[in-house]
């Protein structure tokens, strides 16, 4: 937390830190706080980029194939011991749109592939495109393309 972190620094608490390390892949909440007193006292900050990706990426298709598999239909029919005939859709051709394109949505972007979905992806700059193990986007646009 900034909080937690500003009362630390500027309590005393911390007269040997060399390094602050933020666990999650976003510093935006302490940046106030690292130009105000980590960058003056020439303290590195890093981050969590790409620690959660795959699992977040897994995450995000297990909840896609959730709802496009019925699964709590399933789930139902089996609690109501009913074997309902129904059509399960598919992955397969489906477009899996992306905001973003950071560690998160190229993991997302390339398992979309693996199930054969057509990936679009929004992002800021849609001429900064990712090369190699990233470039899975079928079709990426700006906020005003």
């Amino acid at each position: 937390s900034p909080a937690v972190l500003r009362d630390l620094w500027c309590g005393g608490h911390l007269p040997s830190c060399r390094w602050v390390h933020c666990f999650f892949a976003g510093v935006d909440s302490i940046q106030p706080f690292a130009l105000r007193h980590l960058l003056p006292a020439k303290v590195p900050l890093s981050n969590g980029r790409g620690a959660f990706s795959s699992s977040l990426a897994e995450y995000a298709m297990a909840a896609a194939l959730h709802f496009n598999k019925q699964v709590p239909r399933c789930m139902k029919n089996r609690d109501e011991r009913r074997w309902e005939k129904f059509v399960m859709g598919e992955l397969r051709g489906k477009t899996l749109g992306l905001l973003g394109m950071g560690d998160i949505a190229q993991a997302c972007a390339a398992l979309g592939r693996a199930f054969g979905m057509r990936v679009v992806c929004l992002r800021r700059n849609a001429s900064k495109r990712p090369e190699g193990e990233g470039a899975h986007a079928d079709l990426v646009l700006g906020p005003y393309e």
